[in-house]
């Protein structure tokens, strides 16, 4: 999935979605550098999708032992 910066406005960047629709994002939740125009790709990290489930089950099965 890629994002379009369109604009900033205060703390708010306005991104264009591949479907033509916008969405407000916080700037604090986005790469410090970056500006109006550029393309932001989001991307789904399966590998550490699955690392974070075992420890949180871990975490879970050794507190409900």
């Amino acid at each position: 999935m890629k994002w379009i910066i369109d604009r900033i406005e205060n703390d708010i960047a306005v991104c264009e979605l591949e479907n033509g629709t916008f969405i407000d994002v916080k700037v604090n939740a986005l790469p410090k550098d970056i500006g109006e125009g550029d393309v932001i790709t989001i991307l789904i990290d399966k590998t550490e999708t699955e690392k974070r489930e075992e420890k949180i089950n871990k975490l879970m099965n050794d507190l409900f032992k």
